[in-house]
Formats: structure tokens, sequence, C-alpha cells
């Protein structure tokens, strides 16, 4: 079996990046809800990159993010691990317009922490202790009006494809 360190891309940098990516956030930006502010809901499914015998269960994931009005953002996701473990990630993070390439597209980039691989598999994420660990997930996306496709790159191990819809605009 081979170990496959799921959610940290930035394998040493993570910790790092996410603690630059709050402390360098304006303080305004962390204030709960403004106007302007919306909450963005998403539903995804990722694909592996090396499907393993190990992996159960359906690869779903939904989410609740507060997208600022500022592009600095914070949410919730909520799925079944590639091993069948009832995880979450809370994170933050910003988002970036890319309109020189197009109005709709932007990246993003969230970090905070993900809970949940536990037992035989608390080494498939990098830095798990207790099923805790510290991730950095970037993503490109698409989004027109309430509606949005998300790219979004799961370290090496896997890739997602979310739609979302603004549920309060």
């Amino acid at each position: 079996m081979t170990t496959n360190k799921s959610l940290c891309p930035v394998r040493f940098g993570g910790i790092t990046l996410t603690l630059l990516l709050f402390i360098g956030s304006p303080a305004h930006a962390w204030k709960l809800w403004d106007e302007g502010d919306k909450l963005h809901g998403q539903l995804g499914s990722y694909i592996h990159y090396s499907p393993s015998d190990d992996h159960e269960g359906p690869p779903i994931v939904g989410n609740l993010e507060v997208n600022k009005a500022n592009d600095w953002l914070y949410g919730l996701s909520l799925f079944n691990n590639s091993f069948g473990q009832f995880s979450q990630y809370l994170y933050f993070g910003k988002k970036w317009r890319l309109p020189k390439i197009h109005q709709y597209f932007h990246v993003k980039l969230t970090g905070g922490v993900v809970h949940g691989y536990k037992g035989e598999f608390e080494d498939k994420v990098e830095f798990n202790h207790n099923g805790f660990a510290p991730a950095i997930i970037p993503s490109i996306g698409f989004k027109k009006d309430r509606f949005a496709l998300d790219m979004i790159f799961l370290g090496d191990a896997a890739l997602m494809l979310a739609v979302g819809y603004d549920l309060i605009d």
C-alpha cells in the first residue's frame, strides 16, 4: 500500500501559507456578514489520480461558503473521505478574478483544517494528528450570475469538480 498525502500539496509550507493568508487579510475581511456578501452552496464529486482497493463509498462533497464582497471567503465542506470516514474541512481563503483572461474566471486558494482521517488511514494526510491536519486547496473556476463551476485540486490524490449556486445573494 502506498501512502498518499492527499490534502496538502505544499508539504512543508502548508501551515505557513495558511497563517500568511489569515494574517495578511484586512481586518474587515473577517466580519461574519456584510451587505454584498453571498452564501454559496456547492455539490461536487472527486476522482482519484490513482484508484486503490482501499477507496470506498460515493465521492460526494457538500459545501457552504460565505463569499465576502471583498473576495475573501470562509466555509465548511462535509464529505465521506476516500476511505468511507465522515470528514470536514473548515477553511478561509481568497478569490482572485481574472478579467484579462475572461470576465467570469477566477482562482481561489483556501487554507484550513481537515478532520476525519483516522485509524489506519491517518497517514493519508500530511501532518495529521488525532484526525486533524492543515490543508491548502487551490482551485480554478467559472462563475456567471449565481451559478459556478470549480475544478478543485486535492493535492496529489484527486481532482474534484463542483457546481455551485449563490443561495443568498
